[in-house]
Order: C-alpha cells, then structure tokens, then sequence
C-alpha cells in the first residue's frame, strides 16, 4: 500500500471478468486471479492452486454446502496462507455484512494468518484501494463486510454470527472453545466451519480426534467434509512414498532433505509420525511411559501385610480423583492402590473425606508405615488429624523443585524394571493417562489438559511414594518410627 494518509476506500466493486457464477470452481478461479502469493515459493506471483488444494476446496465449498468440514494435513502444507486466501474471497465474495473469522490457538499463530492476508492484500492493488486495514482486521466498506483474526478462547467467539468460520491448528484447539465457535454458525443460510489441522498431540482425547472418528464412521453425512493426508499404517518412518502419500506438497513447497534432517533420533519417532507423516499414533507423543513399559513390571498381588511401606495421598474435592498408593520400601519396590475415590458423573458429588482418612488408619494397621507423604492442598486439616494420631506426615506440595526429581526417578525405575506394580487396572489407567512436560524448571507430569476427565492421581501418588521409599531404603535412620494400629 502507498505511504502516506490513506484515502477513502474505493466504492466501486471488484472487476471480476469471466469467474464462475458460483460453487468451488468460482472460489478456485477467484483466488487464482487476485490473491498473490505472500512469501516462499512462488513469492509475489499469482497462487496458482494445486489440484489437491482444489479438491478440498471442492468438498468444503460445494454447491449443497456442509455445515463442517476437517482437513487433517501434516505440517508445511501451506495450511495457513490458504486459510488466508479463503478469508478474503469470503470478504470480496458480495455477501452483505459477510462475517469471516480465523481463529487460532494463540495470538501468535493469529497473527500469522493475519499478516499473510494483510500481505496478500498489499500485493494486489484492486483489493488494497478497497479495503480498510486496521490492527486485527480487514473492512470492506462496500459490503459492510469484515475479515478478523481471534485467539482461540470461549470469551472471544461468544455472541458471533460467522459466513465462514476458519479453526486453524484444531488439534490443539480445547474442546469448549470449539464448541462455542461451531455453535456461533448457522444464523445465516449457507455458513461454514472449517477445521484445519495436524493429528492432535493429545490422541483420543481431542476435538480433532473425535472429529475425524465421525468422518470415517459416516461419509454418508452430506453436512460434514472430511479430509484426511496420512502415510499408510505400518510404514516405514523413512519411507519417502510413504512421505509423498501424505505430504501433497512433497517437492512442491516441502522438500525431502528437510524432512530428512529431522528424522529419529534428532526427533521423537512419534512426533515426526504426526506432524510429517500426518499419523495418529497410539498415545500421545508427549507420553510419560512408552508404551508397554508399565506392563512389563506387573507383578500381581499386593504388598505383603507387615511390610514397611510408605502412602501417598492426592486429594481432591470434587472434580478430579483421590488416591492412595502403597510402595514398599526396598531394593525394589512394589506399588499398589490402597484406596480410590472418583467422580461417577455427578456434579454434586464430593469426596468422602472421613472415608479417606478411615483409609489411612486401615492401611497403617495393615503394613507398618513408616511415613504418609501427600500434597497439603485443600487437604491440610486431614493430615493435621492423621498426624496428632501419631502417623508420621510428610507434605509434598505439587512443586516443579519437589516433583522433578520424584518424577525422573519413578520413570527411571519404570524404564530399568527396578520397581514392580500389582496390575491395579485404575493405577494402569493413570499411569497411561500421564502427559509430561520438560522446560527449564524440569520435568513433570500432567492431564492432557485442565478439563480432561483422564485422572492421573494415582500417578502422582505413585511418584511420591516411590521417592520417599527410596529415601528410606538408602537411608539409615537415627530413629526408627512406624505407625501400626492394631
């Protein structure tokens, strides 16, 4: 755009020549010939469409419009600037006060689409005379029409009245903001939500997911399109056709020696199987167990009674699990669960807090326990009453300075069967529910996310009680104190 003070927008409309009435094949010949392309490949010249780019443009856009639609592609794609091309023939497309939104998982990647629309506008003077640009948003004043880019919270898309809705990186979109933004389409005659996005690293436990399961389970659903590029199951990870099946954009715009450089191990074979090969893959990729490493170290049966061991207690009130494992104190510890109180369903439910701690006082008259470690939150008064008994308390609060350490040993044992567990199919659950995070302050680990209903406080008790239970194997104690009611 010319530098200086910004004339008025122009009223008069696009010159579109010869373009087809309607239907995908009039979006296809609109974009060919006025957006340009913003950066990479083909930079500044007109976007030529490939003819799988056309495809999905067909399915999504076809002339009896479906309400939803999912692309799942593996990354480099070029998902992002063909979002943005989509989002500005919405704008130009004469509908009166059309509505088109992108929404992206942060403010970063909304930036994204947003400056490559922004970019796209600039190189084509017949759009930039009439439009208006401001911080977040393009207006066209003609129509009444608005192109804006939000980041991907409920608070965002709450009250709007979409023509095209755009979810960009779906995968990673949480489930409440999805569906207030797909519940905001349907005030108008034809709307669309369109869902773009790489396999989920949250697995089974995703929009994306769930999504995608529909698609393959009803293609006979004229409201729904779905799209999916993947290598073939079972290939190999440096099969390069199998890398051509699922990259439409091999050799194209994405290019093998790239893809090359990041092969195992310079990145986890799972995440390069998602985000190249466009697979979903059993479990997460940021899995704290790989997969059958905890069944390896099943023994069953329990810990003997009269053995030293430690409890490890996680409370909750009412939305999450409570837990109580044992662990055994040894050269190898065995963990077991002591007590399990979880949600049915209810949300009037709570915990049974008198239970627990009833459970507490079972455990120590069955082993001899030399200690209850357990994070103090919300849970404070209970384990001041366990402690006047007489039973020793250690609090353990949820720290990345406390946790870090129990966490990488827990896993180490796990990884060298230097620990056993008794095949408690709750403590398996949660165990494969565990997500984990490594950044400066350590490791540690975590739901899939905040509002998942996958417990993991079996986990976390397990990570506690191993750590004190290793304590007290490899330390002599000046005092010997054990709890056992009788």
């Amino acid at each position: 755009m010319k530098a200086g003070p910004k004339a008025a927008p122009s009223a008069r409309g696009l010159v579109e020549g010869d373009l087809p009435e309607s239907g995908p094949e009039r979006i296809i010949a609109w974009i060919e010939k006025f957006i340009r392309t913003p950066k990479g490949t083909g930079a500044r010249g007109p976007m030529i469409l490939r003819e799988w780019q056309r495809e999905l443009i067909r399915g999504a856009f076809a002339e009896t419009r479906p309400r939803l639609a999912l692309w799942s592609l593996p990354r480099g794609q070029g998902k992002t600037t063909l979002c943005a091309a989509l989002g500005l023939y919405a704008l130009f497309s004469g509908e009166e006060g059309a509505r088109i939104y992108v929404v992206a998982v942060d403010e970063r990647q909304a930036r994204l689409t947003f400056e490559a629309a922004v970019r796209m506008v600039e190189l084509n003077e017949s759009l930039s005379k009439r439009v208006q640009m401001f911080q977040n948003r393009i207006a066209y004043p003609r129509t009444g029409s608005l192109f804006q880019v939000l980041s991907a919270t409920p608070a965002n898309l709450e009250g709007l009245d979409p023509s095209l809705m755009l979810i960009d990186e779906i995968g990673v979109t949480d489930r409440r903001t999805y569906e207030v933004a797909a519940l905001a389409s349907g005030k108008r005659e034809t709307s669309l939500t369109l869902c773009i996005g790489t396999p989920s690293p949250e697995g089974a436990d995703s929009v994306m997911y769930e999504l995608r399961k529909w698609g393959l389970e009803h293609p006979e659903d004229a409201s729904f399109y779905f799209k999916e590029y993947a290598a073939p199951l079972g290939c190999e990870i440096d099969d390069e056709e199998a890398w051509a099946v699922a990259n439409p954009a091999l050799n194209d715009f994405l290019w093998p020696d790239a893809m090359r450089a990041l092969l195992p191990p310079k990145t986890r074979e799972a995440t390069f199987r998602r985000a190249r090969l466009g697979q979903w893959i059993e479990g997460a990729d940021n899995s704290w167990l790989q997969p059958g490493q905890w069944k390896a170290i099943e023994q069953p049966g329990g810990v003997p009674d009269g053995s030293d061991v430690i409890l490890g207690l996680d409370g909750s009130f009412s939305g999450d699990s409570t837990g109580l494992v044992v662990c055994s104190i040894g050269t190898r510890p065995h963990l077991d669960v002591a007590g399990y109180w979880s949600n049915p369903g209810d949300d009037e439910w709570r915990v049974d807090i008198l239970d627990v701690e009833d459970a507490v006082r079972a455990a120590c008259r069955r082993w001899r326990v030399r200690e209850v470690v357990a994070d103090p939150y919300r849970w404070q008064r209970s384990l001041q009453v366990l402690d006047r008994e007489g039973i020793t308390v250690l609090e353990h609060p949820q720290s990345a300075q406390r946790m870090t350490p129990a966490t990488q040993s827990l896993g180490e044992a796990i990884a060298n069967q230097q620990v056993t567990q008794s095949g408690h199919p709750a403590l398996a659950e949660h165990m494969t529910n565990c997500r984990v995070t490594e950044d400066s302050r350590g490791v540690r680990v975590h739901k899939v996310s905040r509002s998942s209903r996958q417990w993991i406080d079996l986990s976390v008790c397990s990570i506690m009680a191993h750590s004190r239970a290793r304590t007290h194997a490899t330390t002599k104690p000046k005092r010997r104190k054990v709890v056992s009611f009788r």
